[in-house]
């Protein structure tokens, strides 16, 4: 991939499959699998891409530091992860 542009374009028509459901997602994945080699290593790069895009808006909107978001954001799944093993132990 040659430019940001392009590289967070592909991460939204990933996340996009993604987001859509599991037929989607596989489908997608599958296409690009078939029409170029480095698929798997674009994807992950554009996603990485979008994530860093989208963690810049977010500190950006909330006058927080990346680290700060991401430090909730582990926070956050921790508390749920935990929320969700009391669930299946009850």
């Amino acid at each position: 991939m040659e430019n940001d542009y392009d590289r967070i374009r592909a991460g939204i028509d990933f996340m996009t499959a993604y987001a859509t459901g599991n037929d989607s997602l596989t489908q997608y994945v599958g296409e690009q699998r078939r029409d170029n080699p480095a698929a798997a290593e674009q994807m992950l790069d554009g996603t990485a891409a979008l994530c860093a895009l989208l963690l810049r808006k977010a500190a950006g909107d909330t006058g927080r530091t990346q680290h700060e978001i991401l430090q909730e954001l582990a926070h956050g799944i921790q508390e749920h992860e935990q929320l969700a093993e009391e669930g299946q132990g009850a």
